[in-house]
Formats: C-alpha cells, sequence, structure tokens
C-alpha cells in the first residue's frame, strides 16, 4: 500500500508539473495573441474573407483552450478529484482529436488549400489595399521585409491597387524596393523585389518542415502521456480514494 502511495504521489506531482506547464504555454499563447491584436493589428487582413484564420484569432483561440484544460488538470490533481480529472481527460481527447482531424483535412486539400489563400491574398491588395479600417498597407510591408518578396506571384500584383490615386498607373508599395525609391511608375523594375511572396512562403515552410514536425510530434507525446496519467490518477481515486 505504501509503494502504491507513494506511486500515486509521484504521478500525481509529475502531472500536475506538466498542467502548469501547459497552463502557461496557454497564458503565453493568449499573451502572443493580444500583442498581436494590439500592438500588430489583425493578420486575418491578409485574408479578407477568412479573418477567422489570422494569426491573432488562432492564438487567442488557441490560448484560452489550453487555459481550460490546464485548468482542470491543475485543480484535479490539487484536490484530487475523479470528475475535474474526467474533464480534463474527456477535453484532452477532444484537442487531441480536432488535432488528427485538422491536420488530416489540411494534408488531404493541401492543393485546394494554396489557391484559396493565394485567391484571398489577391483578392485582398485588388480590393482592400489602402482602406482606413484595416492594416493590410501594415502587414504586407512587413512581409515584403521579413521574406525580401514583393506582391502574391510578383510585383505585378500591385498594379491597379485601390491606394494609388490614379490606378491606371503601374505603382507598388515602398516596401518592394530592392533599394532607396518610390515604387511610383517610370521608375527602373530592377529596383523592385522579383520574388513573390507565396513562393517564398512556401520556401520558408519547406526549410523549416522538419521543426514543425518535431514540434507537432513532441506535442503529441506530451498529450498522451498526460491522457494516460490522468486516466490512472482517476482509477486510483475511484478506487482506492480511503487510502489517499
Amino acid at each position: 500500500m505504501v509503494n502504491k502511495k507513494s506511486g500515486f504521489r509521484a504521478v500525481k506531482i509529475a502531472f500536475f508539473m506538466f498542467n502548469v506547464l501547459f497552463w502557461l504555454m496557454g497564458c503565453a499563447l493568449l499573451g502572443i495573441g493580444i500583442w498581436l491584436h494590439l500592438a500588430k493589428g489583425s493578420y486575418g487582413s491578409l485574408l479578407p474573407s477568412h479573418g477567422f484564420m489570422s494569426a491573432t484569432v488562432l492564438c487567442i483561440t488557441s490560448g484560452v483552450i489550453i487555459l481550460l484544460v490546464g485548468f482542470f488538470g491543475c485543480c484535479g490533481a490539487i484536490v484530487e478529484n475523479s470528475c475535474m480529472l474526467l474533464t480534463y481527460f474527456v477535453l484532452m481527447v477532444f484537442v487531441f482529436l480536432l488535432e488528427i482531424i485538422v491536420g488530416s483535412l489540411a494534408f488531404a486539400y493541401k492543393t485546394e488549400i494554396e489557391k484559396l489563400i493565394e485567391k484571398e491574398l489577391v483578392k485582398g491588395i485588388k480590393e482592400k489595399y489602402g482602406d482606413k479600417d484595416n492594416n493590410l498597407e501594415i502587414v504586407w510591408n512587413q512581409v515584403h521585409n521579413q521574406f525580401n518578396c514583393c506582391g502574391v506571384h510578383n510585383y505585378t500584383d500591385w498594379y491597379g491597387a485601390p491606394k494609388w490615386p490614379d490606378r491606371a498607373k503601374r505603382s507598388v508599395p515602398q516596401s518592394c524596393c530592392v533599394m532607396l525609391c518610390t515604387g511610383q511608375q517610370g521608375e527602373n523594375v530592377s529596383l523592385w523585389k522579383s520574388n513573390g511572396c507565396l513562393k517564398e512562403l512556401k520556401s520558408w515552410i519547406f526549410e523549416h518542415a522538419y521543426i514543425l514536425g518535431v514540434v507537432g510530434l513532441t506535442i503529441a507525446i506530451i498529450q498522451l502521456l498526460g491522457l494516460v496519467a490522468s486516466m490512472v490518477l482517476f482509477c486510483y481515486i475511484r478506487k482506492e480514494g480511503d487510502y489517499i
């Protein structure tokens, strides 16, 4: 019985520490999401018809879900409440299955998703760029500078954007310039970045795919360990609660 009790306490402490880290990760994601919203604006402006896919919304939503799951895990371990542990287990299973479904759908419909993103990016430039009620100009400047690119496919995507006074002129944002220039018609186009941002983004994802894979696998293993630990604690509390 002593060995059982010691084993239970070891699992309980490990489970509690895991959920503290899990809860802190939720706080970090929520904080990042709020910071992006307040300081950088909604990156959903890049996809005008799908703002729910923005980094801001995803960070805040993920943070809230993780905080909720971590809360039930921490409280369930501290008070040794089987109901809270069972709730934690159900929520974690739901999150795990949701990740599998989303990942599978993303892989199965990869081409369709790429086309949708490409279409939405072009639509944002042609219809929304220059509107005072969104942050599209700021976001595109950041993308141009970070990936050293211009437009979705190339700089011609910016021709006829609603921001330009004369939409018939061939103009691009100043962030498309390789060196100091205005991005206005009449300049040598060799001063403008020639690579499209969609291509550069794909290259970046491919180059960092192994990192994404390792992170995803690590998260999955941690979640599985959390599921096992929560069920061990739940079963022990239900079966031998009188000895705890």
